[in-house]
């Protein structure tokens, strides 16, 4: 049986030490490769296949920001990996698609662990970061009719409104599964259907909705 195709992880930062200590960490996992390391979004422009990619903001020509958008569209995982925690730049980043966000403090094993999640469908989000994604939604949630959301939502089956609160829990897609005794796959199949109802593009928004109609009060599911 032949192996399995390496996780093509790639990495977009502009100091060359932290790039060199990133590529041994990730080097360091079995089937793992790092198959992009680049030092600008310049270098970065091809847009190589690749499952994750660490990205840094604060880049010598441009912001990272600037790259969500197009490696997304490859069906890559981007995880915003910056030294910058600032509410207005987390926010953006989330709103352009980034599936997780990172700080640098983080040691080599949650830098692995964010990778893991992202491709596991979770978001990994630093704890000082998820504060200012909770506090928008609060304000959101204060300033917007719940009935709007509820509407919304009702336009789910049982089933994918289950599978909604679970992720809204913070449950990956394999906790998921188990928690409802159905395969990742069923899961993965469920939150296509989630995101083409709420017309919504990731998990974030999802959960927003559900944030929204105050369905997080409900109880276990």
């Amino acid at each position: 049986m032949s192996a399995p195709p390496a996780l093509r992880v790639g990495l977009v930062e502009d100091d060359s030490i932290l790039r060199a200590a990133v590529r041994s960490t990730i080097e360091r996992r079995l089937g793992w490769e790092l198959a992009l390391s680049a030092d600008s979004c310049a270098a970065a422009a091809a847009i190589p296949p690749l499952d994750a990619l660490l990205l840094d903001i604060g880049l010598p020509d441009g912001s990272g920001l600037d790259l969500i958008r197009p490696f997304n569209a490859t069906g890559c995982k981007v995880i915003v990996f910056t030294v910058m925690g600032d509410e207005a730049t987390v926010l953006r980043a989330i709103e352009l698609g980034a599936a997780g966000y990172l700080l640098k403090q983080a040691d080599p094993e949650e830098m692995l662990a964010a990778i893991d999640e992202v491709m596991a469908g979770g978001a990994p989000l630093t704890p000082s970061v998820a504060a200012h994604v909770l506090a928008r939604l609060r304000s959101a949630n204060k300033n917007s009719p719940r009935s709007a959301a509820e509407a919304r939502l009702a336009s789910l089956t049982a089933r994918e409104q289950e599978v909604l609160l679970a992720l809204a829990r913070g449950y990956t897609y394999g906790e998921t599964a188990e928690l409802l005794e159905i395969s990742a796959h069923t899961v993965g199949d469920h939150v296509k259907r989630i995101y083409s109802k709420l017309a919504v593009r990731s998990r974030a928004e999802a959960v927003f909705e559900v944030v929204q109609a105050g369905w997080l009060s409900r109880g276990s599911a």
